[in-house]
């Protein structure tokens, strides 16, 4: 088996998975559909196994297909970042880095990302990008984002995580709610009423904690209500549908006459963000900026080992 597989096999494998039909496939790729068969069958000559499953009526990826389409746009993702980087340095472009946060994350440590500076680099510019926690490990992965900030990523080998801050899980509830005279609440104080929580897709590995130890304390909501805006939490609070889970990056901008704010005091529904960044990372770029901006969150942390590299899995 050959292991140099041309760009154009790859492409032509990519527009075939994203298709499912060969007409429409060789359409976006302009070429004749023979010519789109015949450059599928050369790449499954290649590889040693079949990509796609064909009948007269339908295309399937195959297991194996789905993991080698799946490869294949990561690799062409980073042919593409690094040949925007070498035509950078060719053409002097002022350096761009693409930097990925959760919604709702803690508006400091944004604060903290845009005020790095690097003598090395002064016209270094950030472009930022807010997604959900799934879609940013998957752009980082696929060098979409060169670093996110992401709230409770899923463990990836491909990725390096570096914990950043932890900060409550906060409860926003009307200001005459019973708790709301407390420093904190607790799971107890939400039995019987109305849950406003964020989406699944938000914050999944958050979201799916909170219902768990809701679960194990044998506690349910009357109804659950979903999020995507503070704005939504707000007019849902004060139409008496709930109380709302809220991150710190929400809970902030919350609080007022008619509103109440309070920390979850359970232990399990602590928050955690993390700075994620390839774990094969190569750039220089990508590194110092990272260990710069690590240098200002955790002033006083351990962050590079005796070779002056960053630390994996702080």
């Amino acid at each position: 088996m050959s292991l140099t597989v041309e760009t154009r096999l790859q492409l032509a494998a990519i527009t075939l998975a994203d298709e499912l039909n060969f007409t429409r496939a060789a359409e976006r790729l302009k070429i004749t559909q023979p010519a789109l068969s015949k450059q599928i069958a050369e790449l499954e000559g290649r590889v040693g196994f079949t990509i796609f499953k064909r009948t007269q009526k339908k295309v399937e990826l195959t297991d194996a297909g789905q993991v080698f389409v799946r490869g294949c746009k990561d690799a062409l993702a980073l042919f593409e970042k690094s040949l925007r980087l070498a035509r950078a340095t060719h053409e002097e472009v002022l350096p761009v880095l693409t930097v990925g946060h959760s919604p709702y994350i803690d508006p400091g440590l944004v604060s903290a990302l845009l005020s790095v500076h690097l003598p090395l680099h002064p016209d270094l510019r950030l472009r930022m990008e807010s997604m959900f926690a799934l879609d940013l490990a998957h752009a980082v992965v696929a060098a979409e984002l060169d670093l996110a900030i992401i709230t409770e990523p899923s463990d990836n080998p491909l990725l390096t995580n570096v914990l950043i801050a932890t900060a409550p899980l906060c409860i926003a509830m009307p200001a005459d709610h019973p708790a709301a005279h407390r420093r904190s609440v607790t799971m107890q104080d939400l039995a019987g009423i109305g849950w406003i929580i964020f989406s699944r897709r938000t914050h999944p590995k958050i979201y799916e904690r909170v219902l768990e130890v809701g679960r194990q304390a044998g506690i349910s909501p009357v109804e659950l209500h979903h999020y995507l805006g503070a704005q939504e939490v707000v007019q849902l609070i004060t139409e008496n549908l709930g109380v709302a889970f809220v991150p710190k990056g929400v809970s902030d901008t919350m609080q007022s006459q008619e509103i109440a704010v309070r920390p979850l005091s359970e232990a399990a529904l602590q928050v955690r963000s993390y700075l994620v960044l390839r774990a094969d990372e190569s750039s220089r770029l990508v590194n110092e900026f990272g260990r710069a901006f690590l240098r200002k969150v955790i002033p006083n942390g351990n962050i590079v080992d005796s070779s002056g590299q960053m630390r994996l899995g702080l």
